[in-house]
């Protein structure tokens, strides 16, 4: 695909020099910041080797993604509302990806101290970032746009096509106008630290909003009758930019030039015209200056910020009723703070939240009688709300080993201890406390509320056989340091075995609670028997010598 690229640029080269920019260190510039982006994974993919095909990759993600979409709205007859929301989809995907997946390019200044003190000038710099951006969001919208591009001729010809095609161009430039003030924003607020952890809970939604869309919308759409809804015009449409271009490819392929239509006509064309140039004249030498003070303010504030008293108090008492020796609890100290600093394990943990939250409602609300809380409270189904928290307890588990500075782990082998268990053990009991124990709290005070005080022995039941079997996968693989290994040396045959390992637990597990509910006071036997042999792998998990943790 960067070939492509490079090659669409040539037909313009007469114009671009004509501009006084230089073309071949325009083209070798792109060139090596699409082969970065060709490299460089989806932040929602947990691939760990380079691959030199990350573009069409994407490519083909969004564009299913974006069919997905395009088979919930062919079932809507009314073209202004099948297409206002399909633009609404565009603009808000092209937002979120800009902010989650292209943000570090874009904040990216690393390359200002290779590329300044060489003999290019300023604007084939500045035309080179703007081309890259202009490539991401053109390649992001196409590919979203793909199946709809394609429903669109098959039903209404070449031309709406083409209509159809300059209206998803001037969507993407008015996103990102907003998408420069939303930067502009943050930066004038945050500092470079701050917008990078902002930044990161942006990717985390995205990853919940897929999973999400994935698994409830085709549910909700269910529920209403769709093709049938309709949409009138009123005095605040023309405030929603996914109204101007549907109101203009609706007045083209139903015929209808009336004043609304005209109106949303002259809004889709002039507004991202204007914002084009605004970003251009105004807002581009802003954000490259709010980009060089971050570096500056970042470089000048390098302070370390200090835990308050009562949390480190907090995290001490934990710490002491947890922890049976001080190696064991000054590791679950460290990874308990750890935890909560480094982005790529909230990144990849975080997500899990969300996911236990749609799964819930997937099993819950199947049909529109299970929206009656006493119908619900009829069944079972609390079963899956406590044993979808599996899916938090591996990932916190098993991601608690990674780290992109794994460098700095060398000081786990200067400790003075005979036995690196203690260390293993502390990280473990660290973030099952942190994360599984509230959540296992929320999700039991939920299912208490709607199945009363006789689903209580369930959720103990479950809340242990959960700490057992994470505990066995936990103590069945490699042994490793907390935030010690690199992130890409991760293997993904075995990530796969875990995880199909995993959902059968998962459902082993729900299948054994189940039929102990049918014999008396079973449940009641057998949390001791999961309590001694929870007891007894942790203990030996704790046993683990030097000679068993890799490098």
């Amino acid at each position: 695909m960067v070939k492509i690229i490079l090659l669409s640029l040539l037909p313009f080269r007469g114009i671009i020099r004509a501009m006084g920019v230089d073309f071949e260190h325009l083209c070798s510039i792109l060139k090596v910041k699409l082969m970065m982006d060709n490299r460089r994974s989806m932040s929602m993919s947990q691939k760990g080797k380079d691959s030199n095909n990350q573009l069409w990759l994407q490519s083909f993600i969004y564009a299913f993604l974006g069919g997905l979409m395009v088979v919930s709205l062919i079932r809507i007859e009314n073209d202004l509302v099948s297409y206002t929301i399909f633009f609404a989809f565009i603009m808000v995907m092209i937002a979120m990806l800009m902010i989650s997946e292209f943000s570090n390019v874009l904040i990216d200044t690393r390359d200002n101290s290779i590329l300044m003190p060489r003999p290019i000038n300023s604007r084939t710099l500045v035309l080179a970032k703007i081309l890259h951006i202009a490539f991401y969001m053109l390649q992001t919208s196409l590919s979203l746009s793909l199946v709809m591009i394609i429903v669109t001729i098959v039903n209404h010809g070449f031309i709406a096509m083409l209509i159809l095609l300059l209206l998803i161009v001037l969507s993407a430039l008015f996103t990102l106008f907003l998408t420069n003030i939303f930067y502009l924003g943050l930066m004038n607020v945050v500092n470079g630290q701050k917008l990078k952890d902002i930044i990161v809970y942006f990717q985390i939604g995205m990853a919940i909003l897929f999973m999400g869309a994935y698994q409830l919308m085709p549910r909700m759409m269910d529920l209403y009758d769709l093709a049938n809804i309709s949409m009138s015009i009123e005095w605040y449409s023309y405030l929603i930019p996914p109204v101007w271009m549907s109101g203009s490819f609706d007045a083209y392929i139903n015929g209808i030039y009336d004043g609304s239509h005209l109106l949303f006509s002259l809004l889709a064309i002039l507004i991202p015209v204007l914002s084009l140039f605004f970003v251009i004249k105004v807002l581009a030498p802003k954000f490259n200056y709010a980009l060089a003070q971050l570096d500056v303010a970042s470089d000048k504030k390098k302070k370390t910020k200090t835990e308050s008293k009562e949390k480190n108090q907090f995290i001490d008492r934990l710490s002491k009723i947890f922890s049976k020796t001080t190696e064991e609890a000054t590791a679950f100290k460290m990874v308990w703070l750890m935890s909560g600093r480094e982005r790529k394990y909230k990144q990849s943990v975080f997500p899990s939240f969300g996911y236990i939250l749609i799964f819930c409602l997937v099993f819950a609300f199947k049909s529109k009688e299970a929206f009656n809380l006493e119908t619900l409270a009829e069944s079972q189904k609390y079963l899956w709300f406590i044993y979808t928290s599996i899916f938090l307890a591996f990932s916190i588990t098993h991601q608690l080993a990674y780290s992109d500075e794994p460098k700095s782990s060398w000081f786990y082998r200067s400790l003075p201890l005979s036995n690196p268990g203690q260390i293993l053990m502390g990280a473990f009991k660290s973030v099952m406390v942190k994360f599984y124990l509230p959540t296992m709290v929320i999700i039991g005070s939920v299912c208490l509320y709607i199945w009363g005080i006789q689903v209580l022995d369930d959720i103990i039941f479950g809340a242990l056989s959960i700490f057992l079997v994470t505990s066995l996968l936990f103590s069945w693989q490699n042994p490793q340091f907390p935030f010690s290994v690199e992130r890409n040396t991760n293997d993904f045959g075995g990530n796969f075995v875990k995880g199909m390992l995993l959902m059968v637990s998962g459902g082993f597990l729900g299948g054994i609670n189940y039929g102990l509910s049918f014999i008396p006071y079973s449940l009641f036997v057998a949390i001791p028997i999961l309590i001694l042999l929870l007891y007894f792998n942790l203990r030996s998990y704790q046993k683990i010598s030097w000679a068993k943790i890799s490098e």
